[in-house]
């Protein structure tokens, strides 16, 4: 037992210890303190009872480490482990910081549930909608298990429901009414948790010790808190400083400052500021700006110079940073309190033996205990603070804590946020309990969050989401604790500005009673858009948490069954926004100062709208309870309903009959009223001018009125009549509280705003700015327009049902100003403010209008949500298809969020997934859905409109040709019969309206007749379509009473009727465009009033049978037209058909007769192009001349440094399979290959492709294969130089002016940073702006053909010629001393290099040479750079031959790359080489030119240029004959070499002998094989390897065993080796692995030959072949005999020994030195990514760290070459030079590039060499790196809708896409990335800091 364990009361000796702490550590908190604090708490908490928290073994803890650490890594009891599977329980797992989280629509009740990644791949989401989202900060937990969070169990297998409850129906019932609700009782500590089956027994005396502790632990926390300041602020001087509260009992003279994080200021500013200030070195801020952004504050200086100090801390404060200065004893306390909070949170997630309850069960205990004082401690308590609470009845540690948040800072604040809900999930009485003391103090709250709280993410108002959106914790506050009626009261205060000492004043003064009466006097009593609230957007979560509160089911039917309190109470509220910012149209001159105020109250409005929809919505919850029968009796109903609709129309007469009405006095005075003529009759209506007075957009009070009416089913006249005793209806129901003349006032608001948009978008209000402009955009956007614009649409449906619609539809025209249009008469076209187009426009906005409340269904039938979203899905991609980005923005947003949305997106739309790597997937919309779309769709413009017109008739004419010009005739509203808006139809009856129409019509008459052309005026076609389409509505609704009223009601002084208005239209020569519709209208009136029609219609051939000729198609009639129109078109179009015969025709002979001569001189012209072809090769790109040999010209290429081949690691079998498993053919698509699975989008089963890819990387990262993600080693891959070229060319002379141009463009722009480097040499090609850094000289094929002698004859002549000749002390000299038989002169850094540039003579004027130069002066460089990469035996430095051998690791090197790249690649029935451009076939020519010129330096004397000398000496050294006698020193065996490098230099030298040469090389090969093979296989175990069942390649390589054996027969040792190899692998084995790896020689040998002698190596045609693979085609395609054949070549029998044995006798002589890898013969990888995204935050705990930091990445970049994860621009990872890990990761070393004056960084090669390719996991993307720059690249995953979602911003679940991913990794095997950075930097202006990725 511990010795502390034996003191009799370890509470004292604890409040003791943190009582004199302060003192004994002399204010300096350290670990050490941390430490001794964690030792003091655990052993005053568990006394000597430790053994019940830990193993006997381990009766204290170590220092520094916490409880549930210690238990996790023991496995205490269980823990560590997955939690027991307790049915009932909850899953509560809390979420940590980057831990992934999923939301499913379908499942979830609201937004708020969330599941963790166990639950969720545990439950079947398939084809739900699913969000992913990564939590940025801890404290949210997993709901699975809550039965109040889902619409129905999700079967999670870890969280079943209880078996014992008995009674209850499922979830559904439990979120009506909670069970638990009536069982809590408010301020009772909740009761421990019963029938728990891991619960352990607690001793009496350990229990008390526990809640002893944990009560003096939190009160010690409170009273440190009671000290501390609410914001982080400096005082003004020493004497405000020293009146600071302050505990510290010696009031000492030293003081601490603390610098406070928040999110304004960045890292590099911080740790400026404090090296300037504090003198710190910049490793020492910087560790301390990193604890500020971990913990929330950190300690600058402590000390005694008060002065000093202060203008330190003033002088941090200057830049607006959160600082603190107070005394050294307060400072040190809060920092023990924060050790406390941690060591509570510890508890919560530790366990006492098995039970893992109880230690949050004492905790709530004591959180939910008032405070206890402690007489005998030295602190004071602090009576001046803020806590004291006297508004809320005895508080307790909760309360004050909840308060105390503000006073903390981020990690205290994280950990108790962590600690109240590992307490909620205790038991549902827990979670009301503490949702009790929240809603208590809720406006305190709120009140901190609003005015004080600097870090606001972090503020516990933000708890109210994981409290206020559970049913039962929502019904239990609201009942309990009233929290609607303060919610409403703080948004007043606030609002009203009611702002005193950064406090709000509650409750609210009342705005209704003048200032000078109130107790607060000196508080403003309105709204003023312009003050502090408006312009805070903190506002917006007040608004969230009281919509979160309503919308619960509980709450919604509690709302619904009181609407005298509740909906009086938030009428009230939304009386204080009803017409804030009003507007007044400018008419002397333009507005002049444009505010944003609107911007805010527009805020303000999204906010409220919300929450006025659910307040509307609580009636619909009602409803449905009411017809449960369970619920029958308690439901409300038509009474409730009829309540509230009373309620507020008496709240809206209220405020809109006050004289200054409108905010800050702006008002219009009392509503007026005037009497009116109108078609005869008299109207007395509201008297009102827009264009005079002021009017707001913004009328809250008439939006709830309007969501009230559109519970339509309870409003049915008999249910009002049973339920209320109204027999009149809805008519009925408003008449009984308002007069006819209250209901114009109240509808005269929302008419006034559709009124000035009207006139605003006809350009009447230009004079107001762009604000008023904006307000418009706002208040008819898709955002805004359901709670706004549909809403006042909607009111004057409802003023149709209540009143005439005569007076309705006159107060309309008033408002619009168009009385005197649609009146007629000889002033009816003139206006006194209209001007003609803006009378014209007017008409055409109020006839909008009228078919918008006439038409519109949505509301007045009670469209469920489902129907709504599918019917605005339908009508937005009736336009044409679309991404689902843009889809949403034409949406509503309420309708997005619903849970149907995605099903009805299925049912109306194809999704057409993304092919191309910048696609994105788009939706179109199904033929069958055309049939439900309206043209004249309410949200549709005049141009949208007539663009779906448009759409429709052409789909009609598509379907049925025989109808060209088809009538879309509209549908019937589809009002229910019984329902309260069954009368809206009834208005086509109505006068009024048919003098709209006819007028309409007539004015347009008669303006185009005015003006003498039959032009339509302004918005004439527009007004026509609109009259037409309301007079087709009057037809389909009202066909007898509206044909018989326009026949017999007159206008124009009683002379002309409708009907002869549509009669003129219909014959007037202007608008033939209108004849199908006008027919159809007449045709149908011709029913009902057939005399009337008869009598006024004048056509040729009018048929009274004509009714009977329409038809239904596509949903609508479509009219067909008479047989002599049918007639005249038909014999139009054969004129037309005749006359463009003619006219082909006579163009047919003009060509005859004109161009025949012309032919022989064309074919003149064609042979002197071809004459000219022989020599020209295009035109320069600069000077556009001809490029031809009078003038010199290159090709613009690019080397740079490469580590992208691979070598075959040794030992590992997965390497091994992957070889063995390997296609036959690497030029056909292997029908095994994966791509096929994933290419289809998205990809199908991935969640298991991605199980079974993550078992096998966890196992080859356990076992060093991989370094994670399936990524290559980076330490097994070779250097070398890639050279590339953008096939165009240049002149020399313009190449030169164009380097001196890009030096000129790097002058004049200093500050860019340019897509190029300069002392690289690089430069982009001007055309294709590809990176470049060389020229490449061009050259033919040679004329030389290839040798034809049999290949033994050839062998013998060659060494007939070898014994003639002579022997050539020069060639001797320049061969490497080595002995490898390698040329000094093709050696990048070789000596005598600029030695023979200087003395040749040819150099002079050799334009040629200046070209091999560029490409030497770039190998040098890197060759100097990168000695220590390359694995060749080489000379030292200084000495002839050092460097990078070109022939092998330039130009072998590009071949390679080019193979590897093609590696996979359908060639489409022929062969590989057949499918590459002709520039690369040019550039490997030029290549191989500058090796022959390099060779031509050294033997200028000599006619042939040395070519012969070369050529012997190739020869002798692959002659093992001569390689090994005495004449030559060839001591280097032929097989260490690559023999790809022999058949370069042939092909520079001596491309006659290729094809025997090569034969030779491919033998050498094979053997080099064998040898890396036996070093390769004899690390590798067997038993895991891939298993072959039989030989399949015999007649390619015969008798492997003899072959294989007698080349590893000269050294014994290698041989034994050997046998061991081949009898544990098997012949098959060994020759699949024989034909994988020497398959990739012949490919590049093919590329070889084509590009050097493409005549001589044609594709032969393989038809007749059965299906060879690749190599049987490449060894015929060379010529090269099989292995097979080998028993018949003596000549090669002899060359193989020869080999051999050099190479075993070598061996055995020095085993070690002569060993041989292998390249990897297989397809190329990037490193494997998930194909969902979020399988890669699973297992946070599983995540690779970071090698340099040892830590998960905060923002981690996985690099795609080799899988390694690093830390992306994270200061943790910075050198001192600040390289982000990211190019450090890229680059191991730094090298000064030797230029002349300069000193510049250049690349170093670790992983990709200069070449660094990552995938930014959390910002999804990827970033190119190369040199010192990058760029960014479109990210590899794709949403569910086709689209790339950066940061996961919108959060849906995203998938691999086949082709953006292919395009990655195509830019990385083709060597692009260069290029592609460059074109990026290239047309942007960058500003550099790439190094700092």
């Amino acid at each position: 037992m511990n010795p502390r364990d034996r003191n009799s009361d370890p509470l004292s000796h604890l409040r003791i210890v943190l009582e004199t702490m302060p003192d004994s550590r002399k204010y300096t908190f350290t670990s050490a303190t941390r430490a001794e604090i964690l030792s003091e708490l655990y052993d005053s908490f568990w006394g000597p009872y430790a053994h019940v928290f830990l193993p006997n073994s381990n009766s204290s803890l170590p220092l520094n480490a916490i409880l549930s650490e210690v238990q996790a890594k023991l496995a205490f009891c269980g823990a560590g482990k997955e939690a027991p599977m307790i049915p009932g329980r909850p899953c509560a797992h809390i979420l940590k910081k980057g831990e992934p989280c999923f939301r499913c629509k379908d499942c979830a009740l609201d937004d708020s549930c969330v599941l963790c990644s166990r639950c969720f791949h545990a439950t079947d989401h398939t084809d739900h909608n699913v969000s992913f989202f990564i939590a940025q900060q801890s404290g949210g937990c997993c709901d699975c298990g809550d039965d109040e969070a889902w619409r129905s169990s999700i079967r999670c297998p870890y969280h079943p429901p209880a078996t014992s409850v008995v009674g209850t129906s499922g979830p559904s019932s439990l979120s009506l009414e909670p069970r638990s609700a009536s069982k809590y009782l408010p301020g009772a500590i909740p009761q421990p948790v019963k029938h728990y089956p891991y619960r352990v027994s607690v001793p009496p005396e350990l229990r008390g010790l526990m809640n002893r502790t944990v009560g003096y632990a939190l009160d010690f926390v409170l009273d440190t808190l009671d000290f501390s300041p609410d914001d982080p602020s400096v005082p003004s001087n020493e004497r405000d400083l020293r009146l600071q509260p302050s505990a510290d009992p010696m009031v000492k003279d030293q003081y601490c400052i603390m610098i406070w994080n928040d999110d304004k200021h960045s890292f590099d500013e911080v740790i400026k500021l404090l090296c300037d200030l504090t003198g710190r070195t910049r490793e020492e801020a910087s560790e301390c700006a990193h604890r500020v952004d971990e913990n929330g504050r950190d300690l600058v200086e402590m000390g005694v110079d008060v002065a000093r100090l202060l203008e330190t801390a003033q002088s941090i404060a200057q830049i607006d940073l959160g600082v603190t200065m107070r005394r050294a004893y307060d400072t040190f306390r809060e920092q023990v309190a924060s050790v406390i909070i941690e060591w509570l949170l510890d508890l919560t997630q530790g366990r006492l033996g098995t039970d893992t309850l109880v230690l949050r069960e004492v905790i709530a205990e004591e959180l939910l205990a008032p405070r206890r004082r402690d007489n005998h401690s030295s602190y004071e308590h602090n009576t001046q603070g803020l806590h004291t609470l006297a508004d809320v009845a005895n508080p307790t540690r909760l309360d004050h804590l909840f308060l105390s948040h503000t006073r903390l800072w981020k990690k205290p604040r994280l950990s108790l946020k962590e600690i109240y809900t590992s307490i909620l999930t205790i038991s549902r009485d827990h979670k009301l309990a503490i949702a009790g003391h929240f809603a208590r103090v809720y406006h305190r709250v709120i009140d901190a969050y609003l005015l004080v709280d600097r870090e606001a993410e972090t503020s516990i108002k933000y708890f109210a989401l994981q409290l206020f959106t559970v049913p039962s914790v929502a019904s239990h506050i609201v009942r309990h604790h009233k929290l609607i009626t303060r919610l409403l009261a703080i948004i007043t205060s606030f609002f009203t500005n009611q702002i005193i000492d950064k406090h709000i004043v509650y409750p609210p003064s009342n705005p209704g009673i003048s200032s000078s009466s109130t107790a607060q006097g000196s508080l403003e009593q309105t709204l003023d858009p312009d003050s502090f609230p408006f312009k805070s957007k903190r506002f917006m979560p007040v608004f969230s948490d009281l919509r979160y509160l309503i919308s619960n089911a509980p709450v919604q039917r509690l709302i619904a069954s009181n609407p005298h309190l509740y909906i009086s109470q938030f009428a009230k509220t939304c009386q204080l926004f009803m017409g804030v910012n009003p507007n007044k149209r400018m008419v002397g001159g333009h507005v002049e100062y444009e505010g944003d105020a609107w911007i805010s109250v527009f805020n303000v409005t999204l906010s409220l709208g919300r929450v006025i929809k659910a307040y509307g919505a609580a009636f619909g919850v009602g409803r449905d309870v009411a017809s449960n029968s369970e619920h029958s009796g308690s439901g409300p109903g038509a009474g409730e309903l009829v309540a509230a609709i009373q309620t507020v129309v008496h709240h809206i007469l209220m405020v809109c009959t006050e004289e200054k009405f409108g905010t800050n006095g702006f008002g219009n005075g009392k509503v007026q009223f005037h009497k009116i003529f109108f078609g005869g009759a008299a109207f007395h209506i509201v008297k009102f001018d827009v264009l005079e007075g002021w009017v707001s957009f913004h009328h809250s009070l008439h939006w709830l009125l309007a969501e009230l009416f559109k519970h339509v089913d309870i409003l049915e006249a008999g249910r009002l009549r049973r339920e209320v005793g109204v027999e009149g209806g809805v008519r009925d129901v408003v008449m009984r509280v308002a007069s006819e003349r209250a209901v114009l006032t109240v509808v005269d608001f929302p008419l006034r705003v559709l009124s000035m948009i009207a006139q605003i978008r006809c350009g009447l209000w230009v004079r107001n700015g762009f604000a008023i402009r904006g307000q418009l955009l706002h208040y008819r956007d898709f955002m805004l327009r359901e709670l706004c614009y549909d809403q006042d649409l909607f009111i004057l449906q409802v003023a149709l049902v209540i009143m005439d619609p005569n007076t309705v539809i006159v107060t309309i025209l008033d408002r619009f100003g168009l009385l005197s249009f649609f009146s007629g008469g000889p002033f009816s076209l003139h206006h006194t403010v209209y001007d003609s187009t803006q009378l014209m426009g007017m008409a055409e906005e109020v006839l909008y209008v009228l078919i918008a409340i006439l038409s519109e269904s949505a509301n007045i039938s009670q469209m469920s949500v489902a129907d709504q979203a599918r019917r605005e899905i339908v009508h937005a991609l009736a336009l044409g298809p679309c991404s689902y980005t843009d889809l949403i923005k034409r949406i509503s947003e309420r309708l997005v969020d619903d849970a149907t949305f995605e099903k009805m997106l299925q049912e109306t739309t194809k999704f057409r997934a993304p092919e191309g790597t910048s696609d994105v997937g788009t939706y179109e919309l199904k033929e069958e859905c055309f049939e439900e779309v309206n043209p004249f769709w309410y949200h549709y413009t005049r141009n949208k409109r007539e663009e779906v017109e448009g759409i429709l008739r052409r789909r009609l004419v598509k379907l049925n040709p025989a109808v060209p010009d088809p009538v879309l005739v509209p549908r019937p509203l589809n009002v229910s019969p019984s329902g309260p808006f069954a009368v809206i139809p009834s208005t086509f009856e109505s006068e009024a309206l048919l003098q709209v129409m006819f007028y309409a019509i007539h004015n347009v008459l008669t303006l185009t007749d005015g003006v003498g052309s039959n032009s339509a005026p302004p918005s004439g076609e527009a007004i026509l379509d609109q009259a037409l389409h309301l007079i087709m509505l009057a037809i389909v609704e009202r066909p007898s009473i509206f044909c018989t009223l326009a026949s017999l009601r007159a206008f124009e002084e009683k002379k002309v009727t409708l009907i002869d208005a549509l009669c003129r239209l219909e014959t007037h020569e202007g608008f033939k465009s209108y004849k199908s519709r006008l027919g159809w209208i007449l045709d149908q009136m011709h029913l009902w009033v057939p005399t009337e029609v008869e009598t006024r219609r004048i056509l040729p051939g009018f048929n009274l049978n004509r009714s009977n000729s329409s038809t239904t198609l596509g949903g609508g009639i479509v009219s067909t037209t008479t047989d002599s129109e049918q007639a005249r078109k038909v014999a139009a179009k054969a004129r037309q058909e005749a006359i463009m015969r003619q006219m082909k025709a006579q163009q047919a002979s003009f060509a005859f007769s004109n161009f025949e001569d012309m032919e022989d001189d064309d074919e003149d012209q064609d042979m002197d192009n071809e004459r000219e072809e022989e020599v020209s090769h295009g035109s320069c790109i600069v000077c556009q001349e001809d490029l031809n040999a009078s003038k010199a010209f290159g090709m613009l290429g690019m080397i740079q440094p490469s580590r992208f081949i691979r070598r075959q690691p040794d030992g590992h079998t997965i390497y091994l399979n992957d070889v063995l498993q390997a296609p036959e053919s690497m030029d056909r698509p292997s029908p095994s290959n994966q791509s096929a699975v994933i290419s289809t989008f998205p990809p199908l089963d991935a969640e298991a492709l991605d199980a079974n890819a993550k078992a096998k990387a966890a196992i080859a990262t356990a076992t060093g294969v991989s370094q994670g993600y399936d990524g290559f080693l980076n330490q097994c891959t070779r250097f070398g130089l890639h050279s590339s070229v953008c096939s165009h060319m240049m002149h020399l002379d313009c190449f030169h002016v164009y380097s001196l141009s890009i030096r000129q463009r790097h002058r004049a722009q200093a500050t860019r940073n340019h897509p190029e480097t300069i002392p690289r040499k690089e430069y982009i090609c001007p055309l294709c702006k590809s990176l470049g850094n060389v020229i490449l000289p061009v050259s033919k094929p040679p004329s030389v053909e290839v040798n034809t002698v049999p290949f033994p004859d050839w062998t013998r002549g060659a060494g007939i010629s070898i014994l003639k000749s002579k022997p050539d002390p020069t060639l001797e000299a320049l061969q490497f001393r080595n002995g490898t038989g390698e040329f000094v002169f093709w050696s990048a850094q070789d000596t005598g290099y600029s030695l023979a540039m200087r003395n040749s003579d040819k150099f002079e004027g050799n334009d040629g040479m200046k070209m091999v130069d560029t490409v030497m002066v770039v190998a040098k460089s890197f060759s100097q750079q990168t000695r220590h990469l390359r694995e060749r035996h080489e000379p030292d430095p200084g000495e002839r031959g050092a460097g990078i051998y070109l022939p092998e690791e330039l130009i072998g090197y590009t071949i390679a790359s080019i193979e590897i790249a093609q590696r996979g690649t359908d060639a489409l029935g022929g062969l590989m080489v057949d499918h590459l451009s002709e520039s690369q076939m040019r550039m490997i020519r030029g290549q191989l030119s500058v090796l022959t010129r390099l060779s031509a330096l050294h033997f200028k004397a000599r006619p042939d240029e040395g070519r012969d000398a070369v050529r012997q000496a190739i020869i002798k050294r692959l002659l093992p004959e001569w390689s090994r006698s005495s004449l030559t020193s060839f001591s280097f065996p032929l097989l260490l070499r690559d023999p790809f490098t022999v058949l370069i230099e042939t092909a520079a030298v001596a491309p006659g002998i290729l094809r025997h040469v090569m034969v030779l090389t491919y033998y050498a090969c094979l053997a080099r094989t064998v040898i890396g093979l036996v070093f390769m296989l004899n690390k590798i175990r067997s038993y895991n390897t891939a298993q072959l069942p039989r030989r399949q390649h015999e007649h390619i390589f015969g008798d492997v065993r003899m072959f294989f054996m007698s080349v590893v027969r000269h050294s014994p040792v290698f041989e034994h080796t050997a046998t061991l190899a081949f009898e544990t692998f098997g012949e098959a084995r060994i020759e699949k692995l024989l034909y994988e790896f020497t398959l990739p020689f012949l490919r590049k040998a093919s590329i070889l030959c084509r590009a050097v002698l493409p005549s001589s190596f044609p594709t032969p045609d393989f038809a007749e072949m059965d299906e060879p693979t690749e190599y049987a085609r490449l060894l015929t395609f060379l010529g090269i005999p099989p292995l097979a054949d080998l028993p018949n070549q003596d000549t090669l029998q002899n060359a193989l020994s020869g080999w051999c044995a050099h190479y075993g006798h070598s061996h055995a002589s020095a085993p070690l030195n002569f060993g041989v890898v292998l390249d990897i013969p297989t397809v190329y990888r990037l490193a494997r990514l998930p194909l969902v995204l979020d399988n890669l935050f699973v297992d946070q705990d599983k995540l690779i760290p970071c090698s340099r930091c040892e830590t998960i990445p905060v923002d981690a970049a996985i690099c795609l070459l080799c899988g390694t994860t690093v830390c992306f621009q994270s200061t943790c990872c910075m050198d001192d030079e600040r390289h982000g890990e990211c190019n450090m990761h890229t680059r191991e070393y730094v090298f000064l590039l030797c230029i002349p004056h300069k000193e510049t960084h250049v690349l170093c090669h670790r992983c990709g060499g200069s070449l660094g390719i990552y995938f930014l996991v959390k910002r999804c993307i990827v970033v190119y790196l190369y040199g010192n720059n990058g760029t960014f690249a479109p990210s590899p995953y794709l949403d569910v809708h086709g689209e790339a979602d950066i940061s996961m911003r919108r959060g849906r679940r995203q998938y691999l896409h086949y082709t953006r991913w292919e395009d990655i990794r195509k830019a990385w095997m083709n060597h692009g990335v260069p290029t592609i950075i460059a074109r990026k930097l290239e047309g942007s202006l960058d500003s550099g800091g790439w190094e700092t990725f």
